[in-house]
């Protein structure tokens, strides 16, 4: 899958196992910068690619993954 600006992905939580749609709003060499619109707050996660289809990230103490 190719990566680009405005693409909507889905990101997982590795400790809930829940998944949420997110967007895709900065890439910069290996790292893609989402957002989660979580009701009234949109949250950016920065995701770094781990190897190829994944990138991780973290926000607030919790991990998410992202695949490609």
């Amino acid at each position: 899958m190719m990566l680009t600006l405005d693409t909507l992905v889905q990101v997982t939580c590795t400790e809930t196992d829940r998944v949420a749609p997110a967007k895709i709003v900065r890439i910069q060499g290996d790292r893609v910068d989402v957002v989660l619109d979580q009701r009234g707050g949109d949250i950016i996660i920065s995701m770094v690619k781990q190897k190829a289809g994944l990138y991780v990230g973290s926000r607030s103490g919790l991990e998410f993954t992202m695949r490609t």
